[in-house]
Order: C-alpha cells, then sequence, then structure tokens
C-alpha cells in the first residue's frame, strides 16, 4: 500500500469513528431525555425500604423459653426483611427492669415491642396500660390468661398437638424393635405437655393398638441429673428405643445419640446435628408470623388479638425426615394426615375415648373442640400412657 492510500484509509476511518460518537451521543441524550423514572415506573422490593420511623425490641427474660433462640432469629429476619431496625434485651431480671428498658427504647422511637415470655406479663401489662394512649407504639406477645386485652396488643399461641400427632404415627411404624413402648420425656406437666402427650399416644395407638407411651418428667434442669434419670429410665424399660421431647434439650439429644436411641424431636437444627439416631424433627416457623405482625404495623393497619399458630397456619410442621428409617408408605399418610388439618377437617380427640385409668372421658361421635375449657384444659392422660 503506498504512503496517500495510508492517509486515505485512516482519514475516512476517523471519519466514520467520529459519526459513531456523535450517533452514541444523540441516542444517549434521547433516551436520558425521553425516559420517565418516576416512582410509579419504578419497583422496589419492600425488603429494601428503610423504615426508619420505625424500630423493634425483643425482650428476654434471664431464665429463657427453651424456643427463644429460634423466636428471635425469626424476628430478626422479619425485621431485617422489612427494613425495620431492631435490638435484643438480653437477661432482663425483673418487671420494673422490664418496664424501664421499655421507656428508655420507646423514648429512642422504638415502636414495636415483642415480649412472648409469661415471665414478663406483669410488665407488658403495665407498659401496654403506660403507652395505650400513644401513637405508634405497639406491644406482642405469647398468650395468657393474665394478658388483658387491648387495642395496643397481639397475642399469639402455638398448637403443637397435631404434630405430635404425627409423631406418635411415625413412632408406631418405624422399626426400633420395642415392645410396644416409647419415651416422652418433659420438663413439666403444664397444660400444653398434656395435650401434646395425649396426641403422641393417640397417634401411637392408631397403629400399635397396646402401645404404652412412658412419660420421663425431668426432675431437675441439672444437664448431670437429667441425663442420670435417663439412664436409669433406660434400666427400668431396656425395650424402649425411641424417644421424643416437648422442647428443645441438648441432655436429651446427646443421650439418644450416645445410647443409640432413635428420636423424634422438636429441633429444627437436629437432624445435622444427629442424623443417624434422628428420625424427624417437629419445627416452629415464627417468620411468617413476624412479618405479618410487623407489616401490619408498619402500613397503620394494627389488628389486635390473639393469633393461633398451628399446622392450619403453616407455623407448625414436621421436617427433617429419615427417609431411610420411615416406611414410604407412612410418608404418604402423614401427607393425607398433614392435608386434613390444613383443611381442619380431621379431629385427634374423638370418642370414645378413655383415660389411663380406662375411665370413659368422651363418648362414640364425640369430639373434644379447640377451646379453654375442652381441649386446652386437659388435665388428664388417655388411656396408654405411663407416667415413670
Amino acid at each position: 500500500m503506498k504512503t496517500g492510500d495510508s492517509e486515505e484509509y485512516k482519514n475516512v476511518l476517523l471519519f466514520w469513528i467520529i459519526i459513531a460518537c456523535i450517533l452514541v451521543a444523540i441516542l444517549t441524550g434521547m433516551s436520558i431525555y425521553f425516559y420517565d423514572v418516576s416512582s410509579k415506573d419504578v419497583e422496589i422490593a419492600d425488603g429494601i425500604i428503610p423504615r426508619k420511623e420505625y424500630q423493634a425490641i425483643y425482650l428476654l427474660p434471664r431464665e429463657k423459653h427453651a424456643d427463644d433462640k429460634y423466636r428471635l432469629n425469626d424476628f430478626l429476619v422479619a425485621a431485617s426483611r422489612m427494613g425495620i431496625r431492631a435490638y435484643a434485651v438480653d437477661n432482663i431480671s425483673n418487671n420494673e427492669e422490664c418496664l424501664e428498658s421499655i421507656r428508655n427504647y420507646v423514648e429512642r422511637d422504638v415502636s414495636i415491642i415483642v415480649s412472648p415470655s409469661r415471665k414478663l406479663n406483669e410488665c407488658i401489662n403495665s407498659a401496654v396500660k403506660e403507652y395505650g394512649n400513644t401513637q405508634n407504639v405497639y406491644f406482642v406477645s405469647a398468650y395468657d390468661r393474665n394478658l388483658k386485652p387491648s387495642d395496643k396488643l397481639i397475642t399469639f399461641k402455638v398448637h403443637l398437638y397435631q404434630v405430635y400427632y404425627l409423631g406418635g404415627v411415625i413412632a408406631a411404624n418405624v422399626n426400633t424393635d420395642t415392645d410396644e413402648s416409647f419415651f416422652f420425656v418433659v420438663s413439666d406437666l403444664n397444660e400444653d405437655a398434656y395435650r401434646n402427650i395425649n396426641a403422641f399416644t393417640i397417634g401411637v395407638r392408631k397403629y400399635k393398638k397396646n402401645g404404652v407411651v412412658k412419660v420421663v418428667v425431668l426432675k431437675s434442669k441439672n444437664e448431670n441429673i437429667q441425663y442420670a434419670q435417663l439412664v436409669d429410665a433406660l434400666r427400668k424399660n431396656p425395650g424402649v428405643r425411641l424417644m421424643t421431647a416437648d422442647y428443645t434439650d441438648v441432655t436429651v439429644d446427646d443421650f439418644c445419640e450416645q445410647k443409640m436411641y432413635y428420636c423424634i424431636r422438636y429441633d429444627r437444627d437436629f437432624a445435622s446435628k444427629y442424623f443417624s439416631s434422628n428420625i424427624a424433627s417437629i419445627m416452629v416457623d415464627y417468620r411468617g408470623f413476624f412479618s405479618r405482625v410487623l407489616s401490619r404495623t408498619v402500613t397503620n393497619s394494627f389488628e389486635p388479638g390473639n393469633y393461633l399458630l398451628d399446622v392450619s397456619t403453616g407455623t407448625v410442621r414436621i421436617t427433617n425426615f429419615n427417609a431411610g428409617i420411615i416406611p414410604p408408605n407412612t410418608l404418604q399418610s402423614l401427607d393425607l394426615m398433614f392435608s386434613n388439618f390444613i383443611g381442619r377437617s380431621d379431629n385427634i380427640f374423638s370418642g370414645p375415648l378413655y383415660d389411663n385409668e380406662h375411665h370413659l372421658r368422651l363418648d362414640k361421635g364425640s369430639v373434644l373442640q379447640d377451646s379453654p375449657k375442652q381441649i386446652f384444659s386437659m388435665d388428664w392422660f388417655v388411656e396408654g400412657v405411663s407416667v415413670e
């Protein structure tokens, strides 16, 4: 190529580069001029909208419920997704300290106070009364008959007896080489424990007519004493190879693993830690509930009252099934039973129903209702329960 040709080629190339730059500049300017960036055309996920005007605190007593770490984590996740700043106040020793914490945080524009422990209910009653006329200050607490209703207060109640019934069905169908007996470990015999034990026993006896559920009531909070008590129960009942419990406790977890018991556990992390002995885990997921409460609060549509958290609401379920232990037909039966509970077309406590002293408690054709005077006031055991 000659020198003149080379210069001409460069000039042509430079010309087209300049033309291209001009066209890009024109198109960019037109897009900026005509593009509408008004808020109606911009969609932002709710989770990243900062809710600076709303802050929340979660109050924890010194003596915590076994479920508190899950409730707290679920609450923090729900608050984070809503863009709400949340705090946890730990180791509250008395109601005066609780009330002082609430006052301090309300002064810092905290508007949502969550206290799921009955130990702090006196404090919540006082705080609700004190801030009853204060705009944008609301309270959430676990249900207790001693809590006074208020248009500033949401309470919640978790009902586990349906999933314990399913746990009993699983226990009866798993090949555990038992002599028709099972352990149910509880910390104390409160109204929740009665119905959970009874539901588990009815589930067991649906498939094992002579099944016996041995109830072990732990007599101490000391882990060494608890472990010794479980060893003694094993010595007295050498054929029992399956255990469940109505609360999260490391002693029961370790006992199941070390003694090679099969366990149905109330612990969402149990399967990953103790898979060899885990059959399934009963789990309560509070995130949906807290998300609903927080969402209604920040949109000024707070709905006071008592919220029921159970199978039908999707809050309570069984998860982490060990398919290598549970027969496939049992899993299929569980799916059907679970759907019946969601549709509220099944009732566990239906007659004829006898207590563990063989007294008729419920006639054939009758059912116990979800009411304070029936299912939720149980203080007796069904046939098949034996208290150690």
